[in-house]
């Protein structure tokens, strides 16, 4: 068949639609978040594919599935990425490995690789693999690094005890009572007395089936990976050993070109090339020259994709959705396989305006080996080149679900949806309030010797009470300047200023003002210092991270409404009289239903990380027990609240302002499309950057704050773009600063001033290009972005 047809397509929001979409084209589907776009890309589309491939080799035959549509016709194998999978933790999973890069290098190495030392031994490829037995490091069990606790440090009074340890490391009433199950006598015993077996297990825990149990050290690396200060404490530390290369002694000592394969995995893709390229033919056997020629295609691709500022031996884990995304479209393309449909979620996420048009011409070439491709994206070139448009809107929640365009993109000029306004130019983006002659240079943050990674020893100031755009190519240099340096000096320099007010305290000793800025400001001539900490009163990182990974876990808990529903729900005259608390309105503790312990669904495993969900028999997806639902509040149980929006529940809560009020400024972010039950690990990396922002909005901060935002338009049309930009500009207004990391060319020429990395990514970027306003780098020369802000 030619065309996909849906009947009746009516999950979450999506309204009974149907519509048909063509097969072999590129198909790009857009809308404002929360429209049903996803609903039908990859609940509708993606999991009838792969339920109906399943069901045709028997493995999913005679499972009842939820009532999704009507009909559906000629959908076939699907193959879906989405911006919010959770990617593998593994840290042995790697771009090198994943590209099959590494496993070609050990070939070569195996097949011609020298010894300074006379007698050699022959090693087999798996030698030079740090993901072997054979071939890894013995010390760092091929890491390359590792993380010391500086137990000294962490616990420097001999008295403290291990409740004191658990209270200054803020572990979280739950954690603390299974921890007082495990070692509750030992809790008020000073933690350098306890005996040595008990203290190794507190500080590095225990593993069962290769899951660590909770102790110290997980609580800092968890700590660690979100950004917060405890380097002090908990550092990583290259491996004395293999000094970062992963690999065992025999194969450090084997070269290729005066390189060992350690080497080349900490290279850049782009220098990995250029290092290829500087080999003598005479060198290599046929074999390796073979090898070689494709490893050449491999990565010239790859750099293509504007991936060639990662190194082979990046982990996976730290990569974000966008170069997920790229990798395994270079994946696919090398696959040459036919007749499958693709869906991709955003693909252009994380690229820099001049980085796109590879992109295009990837998702193209994948289409003309014969498949169908089908992307979510919101971005206006990508929707150039499609070949079918669908819209879903008109607006998001309950006021979308409709199909309100379909068909090509020049009929789409003349289209009156929400976002084609938007696209061509009939809706503009909201003016600023806080206008740009307010900007003072002389009042800022000024960053020293910033060398992180492939930082070029820069020194930036940040002007204060304005918003600030950080931008730049992939890989230039962005994060490694903001967040793995300017926050946490800034947290450094937090710490200091509260361990230094104690210590006056304590000793009544006064200290000269300008002896304590100097402090802050940190000292030596080639140390990484900031300057000017005491000119804001505080700081907040609003990254992409989850806010949650769990199925318990939601946006509304998250801000700390749910906790204030389940207790509104336990003070209603039904559940005073059967003795209930706000427990039993929870769908992880006495709420939850017996069968499926409150998921609402039985999951199914094919395979060991591979599942599906069935709907429970019991409560059939409510996810409480009928005890719970049986108590109401203005006629609604607690699993009918989960299922409203928060639009809808900002009206039904109307009279308990403790509520409605963090609601409400969830909706003036456009999000009053999410139920109140969404889980939050289905929330894009946009999403859960909102919702952190709401949460901070909610806090009344008053004024003087900085605030550093992660690409926070990853998901986002322009319309929910325009309401991201007022709130930025409410913050700036309120006397606030903010820094943005963005390539969204509308939000940096809304933006007060500009900082550009470059020239390039990787080992050659780490440089300041270009700074100023917008108008001033569209006139620099230097600069790659001015162009684009035109």
């Amino acid at each position: 068949m030619e065309e996909i047809k849906i009947q009746g397509a009516r999950i979450h929001n999506l309204k009974n639609i149907s519509l048909t979409i063509p097969k072999n084209k590129l198909v790009v589907i857009t809308g404002i978040s929360g429209s049903g776009k996803s609903s039908l890309a990859f609940d509708i589309l993606f999991e009838e594919g792969k339920n109906q491939y399943l069901s045709s080799i028997g493995i999913l035959a005679g499972l009842d599935r939820e009532d999704r549509f009507d009909t559906m016709e000629g959908i076939g194998p699907t193959v879906a990425v989405r911006q919010n999978t959770i990617r593998q933790s593994n840290p042995r999973s790697t771009v090198g490995t994943k590209t099959t890069i590494l496993n070609q290098l050990a070939l070569i190495y195996a097949s011609d690789g020298k010894v300074m030392e006379e007698y050699y031994k022959h090693l087999s490829p798996s030698f030079f693999l740090y993901t072997t037995a054979d071939g890894m490091c013995l010390s760092c069990q091929g890491r390359g690094s590792y993380y010391d606790i500086n137990l000294e440090h962490l616990i420097p009074d001999r008295k403290t005890t291990l409740s004191k340890i658990y209270e200054s490391l803020q572990v979280t009433t739950g954690f603390l009572q299974l921890l007082k199950k495990k070692y509750g006598m030992y809790f008020d015993t000073p933690f350098w007395e306890l005996p040595d077996d008990i203290r190794g297990e507190v500080v590095y825990g225990t593993y069962d089936n290769g899951k660590q149990s909770y102790c110290l050290e997980r609580i800092l690396r968890n700590a660690f990976e979100k950004g917060e200060d405890v380097e002090e404490v908990y550092e990583k530390t290259i491996c004395p050993d293999c000094h970062g290369e992963r690999i065992g002694k025999e194969a450090r000592g084997v070269f290729l070109h005066g390189k060992r394969i350690g080497e080349l995995g900490q290279m850049t893709l782009t220098s990995l090339l250029d290092f290829l390229n500087e080999i003598p033919e005479e060198e290599l056997s046929q074999f390796s020259k073979n090898v070689v020629k494709k490893m050449k295609e491999k990565l010239k691709h790859l750099i293509q994709f504007r991936l060639g500022h990662l190194t082979l031996y990046r982990e996976m884990s730290s990569l974000s959705g966008g170069e997920v995304q790229r990798i395994f479209l270079h994946i696919h393309l090398e696959s040459r396989l036919d007749s499958l449909i693709y869906v991709f979620d955003e693909p252009m996420a994380g690229l820099h305006p001049s980085e796109k048009q590879s992109m295009i011409e990837a998702v193209k070439e994948l289409r003309n080996l014969g498949n169908t491709v089908i992307v979510v994206e919101h971005d206006k070139e990508m929707i150039h080149h499609a070949d079918y448009i669908i819209e879903i809107g008109p607006r998001a929640g309950v006021e979308g679900g409709e199909v309100v365009y379909q068909g090509n993109y020049e009929e789409y000029k003349s289209a009156d949806t929400l976002l084609s306004q938007y696209f061509y130019g009939k809706r503009l983006m909201p003016e600023r309030t806080a206008t740009r002659h307010m900007l003072d240079i002389s009042d800022c943050l000024i960053l020293e010797h910033a060398n992180t990674h492939y930082l070029k020893d820069l020194t930036v100031a940040f002007p204060l009470h304005v918003m600030v755009g950080i931008a730049g190519l992939s890989g230039s240099g962005k994060s490694s300047l903001i967040e793995d340096t300017l926050l946490r000096c800034l947290a450094s320099a937090y710490k200091k200023n509260i361990a230094c007010k104690k210590d006056i305290a304590s000793k009544n000793n006064k200290i000269d003002e300008l002896e304590h800025k100097k402090e802050l400001s940190g000292k030596g001539d080639n140390t990484t210092s900031i300057k000017g900490v005491e000119r804001i009163s505080g700081f907040v990182k609003i990254s992409q991270e989850p806010i949650g990974r769990s199925a318990s876990s939601t946006p509304v808990s998250y801000i700390g409404v749910w906790d204030k529903i389940r207790e509104l729900y336990a003070k209603q005259p039904e559940a005073k009289i059967r003795s209930m608390s706000a427990g039993h309105f929870s769908f992880h503790s006495k709420g939850a239903c017996k069968d499926c312990g409150g998921s609402g669904y039985e999951r199914i495993f094919l395979t060991s990380d591979f599942s599906v969900d069935k709907l429970c028999k019991t409560c059939h997806g409510k996810r409480f027990n009928e005890q719970s639902l049986s108590v109401h509040y203005n006629g609604k149980t607690i699993a009918d609240v989960l299922a409203m929006s928060i639009t809808n529940a900002i009206s039904f809560f109307e009279d308990q302002n403790h509520i409605v009020k963090p609601l409400s400024i969830l909706e003036k972010m456009g999000m009053g499309y999410l139920t109140l039950g969404q889980p939050s690990s289905s929330l894009s990396g946009g999403e859960a950057q909102r919702v952190k922002l709401a949460k901070e909005l909610g806090r009344q901060l008053k004024g003087n704050m900085l605030y550093v935002l992660d690409e926070p338009t990853t998901g986002l049309s322009l319309y929910d773009t325009a309401l991201l930009l007022q709130l930025l500009d409410q913050l700036v207004a309120s006397g606030n600063s903010v820094i943005v990391i963005e390539h969204n060319v509308e939000v940096l020429k809304s933006c007060d001033y500009i900082i550009e990395l470059g020239p390039e990514g990787g080992d050659k970027g780490g440089e300041i290009i270009a700074m100023g306003t917008p108008e001033s780098l569209m006139t620099n020369p230097h600069s790659g972005t001015g162009r684009y802000l035109t």
